[in-house]
């Protein structure tokens, strides 16, 4: 019988930060670092065990700055990102190549491993991705709202930020409630856990996105495989297909309709495109 790797926890390192994990899948397998959305933890869904167990995947989680057991940390640019979870992977044993999810706002993150870690990440795997925003016309591909909601983001304080993504976090717990969804709920659990920060995780998130990553489309040269609805509501299918034409290497996987939330099918796609060979 083949060992899931099941579990979340907390480790802490020997200069002082916290960081909130969770593993899934197969125990010892290909390690591939998933990176949540906007409102994420390092939680895993069963289907992850199982489609790991059979990929011989095992999927590791980490809760960024702001999530979780991950308390808030200064960043400055998402080109920071490989050299703070360095020696978070260390520790967790994963010390030689691995490949790199991102979901919706987690894409950012992915990206930002593989132009960092060139020689050890394999691929990306990116379903509903944030796109890189000053990439050419990337930007321009958002209705005015979008484009003025990143606009804000550069420019407003972090106590404002807080303040907004705050309401907007209590407002979901809100509705989750009244639908009578809050019991056992992930994402309850998730909104509450970003609500434990002061809603500090998404508000570093948004601005992070909207300034300058400090890399590029051109600098992510491993394979990326894209996954997106060509009906989606919140990142537009037309600034995914522009950031695609400008990566190096890329396998697009878009997928008629509407939709964001990555699919147990899209889910399936990606272990088989990521199981070692």
């Amino acid at each position: 019988m083949m060992e899931t790797a099941h579990h979340c926890a907390a480790l802490k390192l020997p200069d002082g930060t916290t960081w909130g994990y969770g593993r899934a899948g197969r125990s010892g397998g290909r390690p591939v670092l998933v990176h949540h959305g906007l409102i994420g933890d390092a939680g895993f869904s069963p289907i992850w065990d199982e489609l790991g167990g059979v990929a011989g995947i095992e999927w590791i989680m980490l809760e960024r700055p702001g999530y979780g057991e991950t308390p808030p940390m200064a960043m400055n640019a998402l080109a920071e990102w490989p050299t703070m979870i360095a020696p978070v992977l260390t520790a967790l044993g994963v010390t030689g190549q691995f490949d790199a999810v991102g979901m919706s706002a987690g894409a950012c993150y992915a990206y930002a491993c593989a132009a960092g870690m060139p020689e050890r990440v394999g691929r990306v795997a990116i379903l509903s991705g944030v796109p890189f925003l000053h990439a050419p016309g990337v930007l321009d591909a958002y209705p005015p709202d979008g484009r003025a909601a990143y606009a804000r983001y550069v420019g407003a304080s972090e106590a404002d930020l807080c303040a907004e993504f705050r309401a907007f976090c209590e407002n979901a717990v809100a509705q989750l409630s009244e639908s009578g969804e809050i019991q056992g709920d992930r994402m309850a659990h998730s909104l509450r856990a970003v609500l434990n920060h002061d809603a500090a995780g998404p508000a570093r998130e948004a601005r992070l996105q909207a300034m300058d990553w400090g890399f590029g489309p051109s600098d992510v040269n491993c394979l990326v495989h894209l996954w997106h609805f060509e009906g989606d509501a919140m990142v537009p299918f037309e600034a995914a297909r522009r950031v695609a034409d400008g990566l190096p290497h890329v396998a697009r996987h878009f997928i008629k309709g509407a939709g964001h939330m990555a699919t147990d099918a899209v889910l399936k796609d990606m272990a088989v495109v990521l199981a070692p060979a």
